[in-house]
């Protein structure tokens, strides 16, 4: 491995630390980690892809929990499930309790998203 590789590697696994999910302990295999998933330069939709719909909107260590960082559009999301939370109102008018887990492709932050904006 090429010393850029690990220092990468090391930095990534350091802000994974820092920004530690509170989830079930059953789910912490379905926990997003920076191998999870490859590094996209456009946003592949489709499978386990999908796209942020806008700009601003907020990682959070929980569904609804505190914000670990912001998603914009082209960002592009890998998804690993869906848990329930506290209801959304969203831009369209609807209202949901789906909060989908994700991992920003671009700026690597694991966390919730309102499925309002997934």
């Amino acid at each position: 491995m090429r010393t850029g590789t690990l220092l990468r590697t090391a930095l990534v696994a350091c802000a994974m630390s820092a920004v530690a999910l509170a989830a079930p302990a059953h789910a912490a295999a379905n926990r997003p980690t920076a191998s999870a998933g490859p590094t996209v330069q456009a946003c592949q939709i489709g499978g386990a892809y999908t796209d942020f719909r806008g700009t601003g909107i907020n990682i959070r260590a929980t569904p609804g929990g505190r914000i670990v960082g912001q998603a914009n559009r082209g960002d592009c999301a890998h998804y690993y499930r869906t848990d329930s939370g506290p209801p959304v109102d969203c831009p369209d008018g609807t209202s949901t309790v789906a909060w989908q887990l994700v991992l920003d492709l671009r700026t690597r932050v694991p966390g919730y998203v309102s499925a309002c904006y997934v």
